[in-house]
Formats: structure tokens, C-alpha cells, sequence
């Protein structure tokens, strides 16, 4: 994990945490240095001297040195721990976009929520804080003792006499709490998740806010993780606390025995006043062992996680792209299923010419929005292939294939942002001009300009403010400022008033010249003039043809939707 990290960042990040290692590395030794220059003086004074004056310009000289390198240690340990929050936030955000949709399906958003936010901080204080001084205190250790060993052989290995059984116990009573920190951490990503479907859920839950279902869900998962994290609390303690002891016995063994060596005239009063100080600054990393483990483990468990996203499989790229000639859509001898045992298609076969209209019809869970997601590649097929224009979509770059499509759907996705900028999502570098054409040929400008500030309105998330059709007007806009030559419509008109009906007729029916159209129809008055019906039931393909050629089975499945549709349409006539 450690190797994983420290690759993520920089070569300036890299530079920033060894600088700022170094740093505190010549701080805790300047103290150190400050401690013995005093002893020496004092011992100085004691033999009779009266010029101290080298010792006090060594003590200031010292104090200096320590006071500009923990300065400096401490802005380059924030240039490291900006740099690796920057590089993982960058790496995740950039991956996300080029996941499947089968991705968003299995992982929980209140994980990835987690995981952005709380994980990649807890990366900053593992390497901005921990590692920086943790290092530099371990590097002090080793010199220390290297040099207290020189000095007197015996009154050292006093020194570190419990401390291997101490770190044994260490290793091995945490290596117990890892297993509870981890089981803590997924209660956790569970009680956020919960939260988060709450929130989400919150306009249902008050119309229906007799049933507190949810709220037990609620309760229950705050439950398990306040059980587990006190279950981890208690055990840590209990390591913590032994390890302590002994760290504590291998002082008491060089106080009491250096006493007696001492008493016994085999170490100077010096001698042992020296090593009782220095020891302190020796056992100081170990001592903080148990904070620099504990935030190790929590740390190894968030980036558990963030490897888990940074690592997962994305859209295949090829290796040497294709280009379609044209772009008519073929589906060729297709099978998919979202996962074993569940919804699947079977065998689906059709041909779309360019710049022509096919709908898709059929009942709810039939296949229709699934032949959508497998054309953006939000899966990939198991059998069989899908082209654009005589080229295996796989073979097409991924934001190449995405850049030829323009996606209308009913539930249109809205930013907090101004309308300008949500409409700009088509094309990036659109111009002003460009984007006030788009919205002209989507009828919505002239709402645009009634409002307070125009384009600049702030719309709140999910389009906030807006009516059904003024959101789905503006995502029109966004695919004429697109003009990409494949258009996906899911049937839009289906919950909006008969003004904005009218309106977002116009637009789509302008929106669909000289395109290659798949519409998922609902509606099926909307598409008499479509070049070609597919009819869907089970996963499979039952019927195609015209409307026309369509109704002279009187006994086939779209002869049924299309009367189904007349008498729930005669019963909403005036």
C-alpha cells in the first residue's frame, strides 16, 4: 500500500513529503542537540567553569535551526498531502465517466460519496501528517541510539531492553483490531448509504408519513455501526494500553539499574542524567506507535476502498480504433442479461438505415430501454454484436462513440448551475450565439428571457424551479448544440401539460431531420410515421414493420398495444 501511494503522487509531492521528512528529522535533533549543550554547561558550571558563552551561542545557534525547519517542514508537509488528495480526487473523478452503468448499479452512491470525501482525506493526513513526522521521529531514533550505543554499550541495551516484545505484541494485538476497523468501515458506508436514499426519498416519506419502515432502517444501520466501532474502540484501547506498559518497563529497567550501576561507581552521575533525557526523545515514536498505527489501519482500510474504484474495470478501449462509414444501426444476433437469473435478450436482430425513425414499443421491462444502453455501451453484449455503420461499436473509441449520439430522455438531468451552463453540456467550447440558436430551435428561448437574469438564471439541482417541459425543452437545446447524427429519444411528452406537449413536439420533430432516430415510444399515436416498429416482449424482438403492416395482424401483440392506447386515449378525450 505504502509503494501505491507514494507512486500516486508527483514528482513535486515526492520531493515536498522527503523535504519535509528532512525537516523534522533537523528539528527533533536541534531540540535534542539544545538538551545536551545544556547538560554539558551544566556540568561545566559543576566542575568549577564560568565561560559558558560557547554553550549559549550553540543554544541560540540551535533554537534558530529548529524554529526554520519545523516551519519548513510543515509547509511542505501540506504541499504533500494537497498533492495526493488532488492526484486520487483527479484519477477517481476522471474514471467515474468511463465506467459502465452496470458500475453505478452495484456500487451504493452514498460509497463513492464516502470514499470521494472522507477516504481521500484520510490519504492527507496519512501522508501529510503521519508518514512526515512519524519518519522523521524513527530516523532521530536510529541516530540516537547509534550514537548512545558508542557512548555506553550497556546503559543502551538497557534502553530498548521490553521494547522488541513490546512491538511484537503491538503487531499482533492490532493486527486483531484490523479485522474490527474494516468490519466498522463497512458499517459505516451502509449507514451512509442509507442516509443518503433517505434524503433522496424524503418528498415520499413525507407523503406517507405514517410508515416509519425507513426510519427502523435508519435506526438499525446506526445501530450495527455504533456496535462495531465500539467493539473496535475497546480492543484498540486494551493493545494500546498494554503496549504502553511495556514501553514504560524498559524505561523503569535503565532508571533502576542505571541507579545501581550508579551506587556502584560503574556510571557517572553525568552519564546516567544524560541518558535518562535522551531516552525520552528516543522512545518517542514509540510511544506515538500506537496513534501512527491506528491511523495506518484506518487509512489501509479507506484506501481499500479508493483502490476499489481507481482499480475497477472500465469501458474496453481498443487498441486501434474504427470509424464508421455511415451511421445506420445493426444489431446482430444480440444476447445480454443484467445478472444471472434475471432479465435477459435473446437473439435480437435489426437494422436501422441512416437518417431514418425506428420506435421501440412494447410493455415495461420488455428490452426497450436495454437496446439503448447497450448501443452507448452503458454494457457491453455477451453474445453477439452492435454496429454503427458496418463497425463494431467496441472498436470505437469510447468518447468517440458517446460524441455520436445525442440522448433525450424523460428524466432529464439538471445541474445546480445557470441555465447557459446546463445547455453548454452539449458542446463545450460552444459560443454564446450557439447556444441561443440551440435553444431557439428547442422553444425555449423566449421562457429563457422572461426570466430575471436570462441565461444566467441559477437552476437548483435537478432542475428546481422548472417545470417538466421547460427541463426537457432545455435538454432539446442541449442535443441541437450537440448535433450529433444518432439521436435516442425516450418518449418525453408523456407528463408534461398539452402547451409544452406542443412545443417539444415541434422541437424533436426539427431535432430528428436527417438523423438516425431510436425512439422509445409510449405513446404510440407519436409514431404512425416511423420507418420502422420494433415490438418487444420478454427480451425478444415479436414484431416489426410499419404501423400500417403492423395493424393488419389483428391477433399480434402491437394490434393490442395500439388498441389498448385508443380506448385509454377515448377515456381521457373531453
Amino acid at each position: 500500500m505504502i509503494k501505491e501511494i507514494v507512486d500516486m503522487l508527483t514528482p513535486r509531492g515526492k520531493r515536498s513529503l522527503f523535504a519535509s521528512i528532512m525537516g523534522f528529522t533537523l528539528y527533533a535533533l536541534s531540540g535534542t542537540a539544545m538538551m545536551v549543550i545544556a547538560l554539558k554547561a551544566v556540568e561545566a558550571i559543576a566542575c568549577g567553569g564560568t565561560n559558558v558563552r560557547l554553550h549559549w551561542i550553540l543554544l541560540v545557534s540551535c533554537l534558530f535551526i529548529k524554529g526554520c525547519s519545523n516551519i519548513f517542514a510543515d509547509i511542505k508537509k501540506h504541499y504533500a498531502g494537497f498533492d495526493i488528495v488532488f492526484q486520487i480526487r483527479k484519477n477517481i473523478i476522471c474514471r467515474l465517466k468511463a465506467f459502465s452503468l452496470g458500475f453505478y448499479t452495484n456500487e451504493r452512491l452514498g460509497e463513492i460519496s464516502t470514499i470521494i470525501h472522507k477516504d481521500v482525506d484520510t490519504m492527507e493526513l496519512i501522508v501529510g501528517h503521519v508518514w512526515t513526522r512519524m519518519t522523521a521521529d524513527f530516523i532521530v531514533s536510529v541516530v540516537l541510539f547509534a550514537l548512545l550505543y558508542i557512548f555506553n554499550v550497556r546503559m543502551a541495551l538497557l534502553m530498548v531492553s521490553a521494547l522488541p516484545v513490546a512491538l511484537t505484541f503491538l503487531a499482533l494485538g492490532l493486527k486483531k483490531v484490523a479485522k474490527l476497523e474494516q468490519a466498522s468501515g463497512n458499517d459505516l458506508a451502509d449507514m451512509a448509504s442509507v442516509f443518503v436514499e433517505y434524503v433522496k426519498g424524503i418528498p415520499l416519506l413525507k407523503a406517507f408519513s405514517e410508515s416509519r419502515q425507513f426510519e427502523k432502517k435508519i435506526e438499525r444501520a446506526t445501530a450495527r455501526f455504533g456496535k462495531s466501532s465500539k467493539a473496535t474502540a475497546k480492543s484498540r484501547a486494551l493493545v494500546l494500553a498494554i503496549y504502553g506498559l511495556l514501553i514504560d518497563m524498559s524505561l523503569w529497567m535503565l532508571l533502576t539499574i542505571g541507579i545501581a550501576f550508579v551506587l556502584q561507581g560503574k556510571l557517572s552521575m553525568f552519564t546516567y542524567v544524560f541518558f535518562v533525557i535522551i531516552s525520552r526523545e528516543f522512545y518517542k515514536p514509540f510511544l506515538a506507535l500506537e496513534t501512527h498505527w491506528a491511523n495506518y489501519l484506518k487509512a489501509a482500510d479507506s484506501f481499500k476502498r479508493i483502490k476499489k474504484i481507481i482499480t475497477a474495470e472500465t469501458v474496453a478501449e481498443p487498441a486501434h480504433p474504427a470509424h464508421p462509414a455511415n451511421y445506420a444501426i445493426s444489431f446482430n444476433n444480440v444476447s445480454f442479461a443484467y445478472e444471472a437469473d434475471g432479465f435477459s435478450m435473446n437473439d435480437i436482430s435489426f437494422h436501422t438505415p441512416e437518417r431514418t425513425l425506428t420506435a421501440l414499443v412494447g410493455k415495461s421491462g420488455s428490452g426497450k430501454t436495454t437496446v439503448t444502453n447497450l448501443l452507448l455501451r452503458f454494457w457491453d453484449v455477451s453474445g453477439g454484436t452492435v454496429r454503427i455503420g458496418n463497425t463494431d461499436i467496441r472498436d470505437m473509441r469510447y468518447d468517440e462513440l458517446l460524441g455520436t449520439i445525442s440522448i433525450v430522455m424523460q428524466n432529464v438531468q439538471l445541474f445546480a448551475d445557470t441555465i447557459e451552463r446546463n445547455i453548454r453540456i452539449g458542446k463545450k467550447h460552444a459560443t454564446t450565439d450557439e447556444i441561443i440558436a440551440a435553444a431557439k430551435r428547442a422553444r425555449i428561448h423566449d421562457f429563457i428571457m422572461s426570466l430575471p437574469n436570462g441565461y444566467e438564471t441559477q437552476v437548483g439541482e435537478n432542475g428546481v424551479g422548472l417545470s417538466g417541459g421547460q427541463k426537457q425543452r432545455i435538454s432539446i437545446a442541449r442535443a441541437f448544440l450537440k448535433n450529433a447524427p444518432i439521436l435516442l429519444l425516450d418518449e418525453i411528452t408523456s407528463n408534461v401539460d398539452p402547451i409544452n406537449e406542443a412545443l417539444i413536439q415541434e422541437a424533436i420533430s426539427e431535432l430528428a431531420k436527417d438523423r438516425t432516430v431510436l425512439i422509445i415510444a409510449h405513446h404510440l399515436s407519436t409514431i404512425r410515421s416511423a420507418d420502422q416498429i420494433l415490438v418487444f416482449q420478454g427480451g425478444s424482438i415479436v414484431q416489426r414493420g410499419t404501423h400500417d403492416e403492423l395493424l393488419l395482424n389483428k391477433h399480434g401483440c402491437y394490434c393490442k398495444l395500439w388498441n389498448a392506447h385508443e380506448n385509454y386515449g377515448g377515456l381521457n378525450r373531453p
